[in-house]
């Protein structure tokens, strides 16, 4: 019995250890082995024991979502572990039927399935996809630019398979096995050899980061949004020249919440343009919260019904503006749930009032349908990613097939205090440049806003918690890699054969009968 609760501990001890932001995700090719081994030797209580160390896992690497809203945060760990349970359930239940590596293969074909789901449907949280938790190696993940992070997943999980098959001495897995024994060295080999021999393009954008360093928790409390535009102006001022292809401003940038049909006319928008003016080559791109109206015929899930009979929608949004005014808005689309939207809005309405308030706004958000990319004076396409978006890849190679030429994200990190939270976003971010061979510009409204070239390295990080403005250079690239072009196909393929896992899981008494009758 003390064996199992050693294993039991053991798993989340090397799973949380291996997560960014520490570089030891060495550990992670371990996490699962314990479990595994779990499995082998339990005959009782089989699926609380393996839930109760997923939970611990959870709790080890996203505990800060607390400081941010205790009861989401609650639910979220209970939920995403039973979700992470169900893979073992189903290996368990193969494995009674069909043997270890016909198991161990649909444990792996389950686990990247969950996590494609968890990058598709409304209640998406892709966090503890285990691609991320390479994020701070990378001088071993430049292959994502072929597989995205599912493909570092399915590394992950092949290995943890290979590791314990080994520590069981099953002989009957070993040509299974030595496929995954073969890629290993190869994928590191490729890896080391690509990283530092990119070559960025001689003409480079200049971009000004303004990081305003604002209690996000006292932002939207501002009865002057006046004085805080003023305010990011007097910061901009202080690195804007006449060759600034960029300006950025944080996510939520203003607290003015703008009528779209005339944006233009508010007192944000006509300070700005009027600033802008100066730098007639300068492009702004800053997120804002604007709303706009619909009649009862086109309205969606998400609008709210206006005291004029009208309906409007409210959005988590990105504007594009030169001394002209704004030109273009994107929407965010990828929306926190319970956050931002309530999941299923047709199902859950009634309990759209509970989502939490971390933008000055409560109850469900609207969202844009399609990525839209921003353009410079210089026709420089960007992608105005709003936070959580930055944590989807197959999202971000949208933007990047459209027309983008460099990656920016506008964050508002400091709800969760100075804790790995902000360091997790920061990371996965480098994972957008490396799987797109895109530099990335992080604007945050507290720390960490920086540079990230094409294979992910990291430069002129601001710090925590101090106002900064700061200049990049990022180079426009129009190279499409095989992830751009392709997206998760790991995860698609992974879903269609979830299908026959299926029918393996819930059917295995039946075929087994059918083979040795």
């Amino acid at each position: 019995m003390k064996k199992q609760y050693l294993l039991i501990l053991l798993s989340p001890l090397l799973l949380s250890l291996g997560w960014p932001p520490l570089s030891s995700g060495f550990l992670l090719f371990l996490g699962f082995v314990p479990l595994l081994i779990l499995e082998n030797e339990t005959k009782k209580w089989y699926g609380l024991k393996i839930y109760v160390s997923l939970l611990l896992w959870n709790i080890g690497t996203t505990w800060w979502v607390w400081n941010a809203s205790p009861e989401g945060c609650i639910a979220m760990l209970l939920a995403n572990s039973a979700l992470m349970q169900l893979p073992f359930i189903i290996y368990r239940k193969v494995k009674y039927y069909f043997g270890l590596t016909t198991a161990l293969t649909a444990w792996i074909i389950s686990w990247i399935s969950m996590e494609y789901l968890h990058l598709n449907w409304e209640i998406a949280y892709p966090w503890l996809n285990l691609g991320n938790g390479l994020a701070a190696l990378p001088q071993s993940i430049q292959w994502y630019e072929y597989t995205g992070t599912l493909g570092g997943t399915l590394w992950i999980l092949l290995v943890n398979a290979l590791i314990f098959s080994l520590f069981i001495n099953q002989t009957q897995s070993k040509r299974w096995l030595s496929i995954s024994a073969i890629l290993i060295p190869f994928m590191l080999s490729y890896s080391i050899a690509k990283y530092g021999k990119l070559n960025s393009d001689t003409n480079g954008a200049e971009i000004v980061v303004v990081q305003p360093n604002v209690d996000p928790y006292l932002k939207f409390d501002s009865q002057n949004p006046n004085a805080e535009v003023r305010n990011f102006i007097k910061l901009a001022e202080t690195k804007v020249n006449q060759n600034t292809e960029f300006v950025l401003f944080p996510e939520t940038g203003f607290t003015e919440t703008c009528e779209e049909a005339y944006i233009n006319q508010t007192q944000t928008c006509i300070l700005l343009a009027n600033w802008l003016k100066k730098y007639p080559k300068l492009t702004l791109v800053s997120g804002s919260n604007t709303f706009r109206f619909f009649d009862s015929s086109h309205r969606s899930s998400t609008a709210r019904r206006h005291y004029s009979g009208q309906y409007y929608d409210i959005y988590n949004s990105a504007i594009l503006m030169n001394q002209d005014g704004v030109k273009d808005i994107y929407r965010k689309s990828k929306l926190v749930p319970g956050v931002e939207k309530m999941p299923y809005p047709s199902l859950f309405s009634f309990l759209e009032y509970f989502t939490i308030d971390l933008g000055g706004i409560s109850g469900s958000l609207g969202s844009d349908s399609m990525p839209r990319v921003f353009y410079s004076k210089k026709n420089i396409g960007t992608a105005p990613l709003i936070c959580y978006e930055s944590i989807f890849g197959e999202y971000v190679s949208q933007f990047v097939k459209k027309g983008s030429n460099i990656i920016l994200v506008l964050t508002n990190d400091g709800w969760w205090g100075n804790t790995p939270g902000h360091k997790h976003h920061l990371l996965y971010a480098r994972l957008r440049a490396i799987e797109n061979r895109r530099d990335v510009i992080r604007c945050t409204n507290t720390g960490v806003s920086c540079l990230i070239d094409k294979q992910g390295n990291i430069y002129g990080e601001s710090a925590w918690w101090q106002a900064a403005t700061l200049t990049y250079t990022a180079y426009p690239s129009n190279e499409l890699t095989f992830y751009t072009r392709h997206g998760d196909y790991i995860g698609l393929g992974a879903a269609w054969l979830f299908s026959l896992v299926l029918i393996l899981t819930f059917g295995g008494k039946r075929i087994e009968r059918k083979i040795f009758s």
